[in-house]
């Protein structure tokens, strides 16, 4: 059974991706049609849960793929550690939790028979203009 349901979630998981791939595209589309700017860039260090290289590469990879975000630089010790540049920071925590929910479809493609473990907390950092 477990394969079976592992199965089902490689079919299902080019369809979740490109749906990203197309909802994020419009939101850029829609701010470059419209009058001004509705960005608010920022680097973001998102911790994972990602152990192996192919894992940290494909989570990588896949936040490049997607508009208005791409993976600045990856820290080398497990699990590893993404800094990430997106154009819609309103919160980091819930920029995070949009990364950690493609990564949830990630390690539930390549992990068919291990658990996911809990995500690891974002670190606070201090808003713009605070020390």
């Amino acid at each position: 059974m477990t394969y079976l349901l592992w199965a089902l979630r490689v079919l299902w998981f080019p369809f979740y991706f490109g749906a990203e791939v197309v909802k994020t595209s419009f939101q850029v589309m829609a701010d470059v049609m419209t009058p001004g700017s509705a960005s608010t860039p920022a680097f973001v260090e998102v911790p994972t849960r990602c152990e192996t290289d192919f894992e940290i590469t494909m989570l990588a990879n896949m936040i490049s793929l997607t508009p208005g975000t791409v993976t600045v630089a990856v820290d080398e010790k497990r699990p590893a550690r993404l800094w990430v540049h997106g154009m819609y920071v309103d919160d980091r925590a819930s920029f995070c939790e949009d990364i950690h929910t493609m990564e949830d479809h990630l390690l539930a493609v390549t992990r068919p028979r291990a658990g996911v473990s809990a995500h690891p907390t974002v670190p606070e950092l201090p808003e713009r203009g605070e020390h």
